[in-house]
C-alpha cells in the first residue's frame, strides 16, 4: 500500500509540476509578445515625432525619409478637420482647407490618456516649427498616436499713423496630403507646391478651425490671431503648403 501511495503522490507533484511549467512557459510567452507589441508601439511613436520636428526642414524645401518595421502596426490616416477662412462677414468661405492626420493604432497596448509629445493645442502658433503637433490618446480600444498640422502660423505686423492702425496679416496653413504606397517599408515627406492668396482691406476676418483634438470648431477673430490688435482694416496674406506624406 505504501508503494501504490508513494506512485500516486508521484504522479500528483508531477502533474503539478507540468501544470506549474505550463502556466510559466504561457506567461513567458505572452509577456515576451507583450513586450515585442510595446516596442512597436514606442518605434511607431518615435517614426511621428521625427516626422514633426523635421517638419521645419520640409517646409524649407527639404525630404525627410524614415524607415519603420510592419508587423501588427501600420500607418494610416484620417481625415480630421478642417480650416475655413472668412472675408467680411461672408457666410461662405473664401478658403476651405482639410485637415489630414497621419495615425498608427495598437490593439495590443496602452496609452496613458491625451497627451501631446510635439507641441501642444494652440490653434495659432508664432513659430513654424509648432506647426505640426503629436497627440497620445486612447480610442476605440486601441492606443492611438496621431501627428497633424491643424492650425495656423501667424506673422503680423502692425503700423500706427494719425490715420489710424493698419495691420498685415501673414498666415501659413500646412495641409498634409497623405498617399499609400504599399512595400515601401519607409515614410517620405516633401513640400510638393504651395500658393499664397491675398486678402486686402479686410474688416472683418473670420477663421475657423477643427482640429481632431477637439470635439467641434474653433471661431477665431483678429484678435485671437494678435492678442494687440485694437481694430481697424487688415491685409492678409495666407500661404498654404501642401506637404506630401507617402507611407508604405
Amino acid at each position: 500500500m505504501n508503494g501504490v501511495s508513494e506512485v500516486f503522490a508521484t504522479v500528483i507533484m508531477t502533474g503539478v509540476l507540468l501544470a506549474l511549467l505550463s502556466l510559466v512557459l504561457g506567461y513567458s510567452y505572452l509577456a515576451g509578445f507583450n513586450n515585442v507589441y510595446r516596442a512597436e508601439y514606442l518605434y511607431y511613436r518615435q517614426v511621428l515625432l521625427s516626422m514633426a520636428t523635421n517638419m521645419f526642414y520640409v517646409l524649407n524645401g527639404g525630404d525627410y525619409v524614415v524607415t519603420y518595421p510592419r508587423s501588427t502596426m501600420a500607418l494610416g490616416y484620417r481625415l480630421s478637420g478642417y480650416v475655413g477662412v472668412y472675408v467680411n462677414s461672408s457666410t461662405s468661405p473664401a478658403l476651405l482647407l482639410p485637415c489630414y492626420s497621419v495615425t498608427a493604432a495598437s490593439y495590443s497596448t496602452y496609452a496613458q490618456s491625451s497627451r501631446y509629445l510635439y507641441g501642444n493645442s494652440s490653434l495659432v502658433v508664432d513659430d513654424p516649427r509648432l506647426v505640426p503637433s503629436v497627440r497620445e490618446f486612447y480610442e476605440n480600444g486601441s492606443a492611438r498616436i496621431e501627428l497633424d498640422t491643424c492650425r495656423l502660423y501667424a506673422s503680423v505686423q502692425a503700423t500706427f499713423d494719425r490715420l489710424g492702425s493698419f495691420y498685415y496679416f501673414n498666415l501659413m496653413v500646412v495641409v498634409l496630403n497623405p498617399a499609400l504606397s504599399p512595400g515601401r517599408g519607409f515614410a517620405e515627406l516633401y513640400a510638393s507646391s504651395s500658393s499664397t492668396y491675398w486678402y486686402s482691406n479686410v474688416y472683418n476676418l473670420t477663421v475657423v478651425v477643427k482640429s481632431p483634438a477637439l470635439s467641434s470648431p474653433v471661431t477665431l477673430g483678429p484678435r485671437d490671431i494678435y492678442r494687440q490688435y485694437t481694430g481697424g482694416p487688415v491685409t492678409v496674406s495666407l500661404t498654404v503648403v501642401n506637404v506630401t506624406v507617402v507611407m508604405g
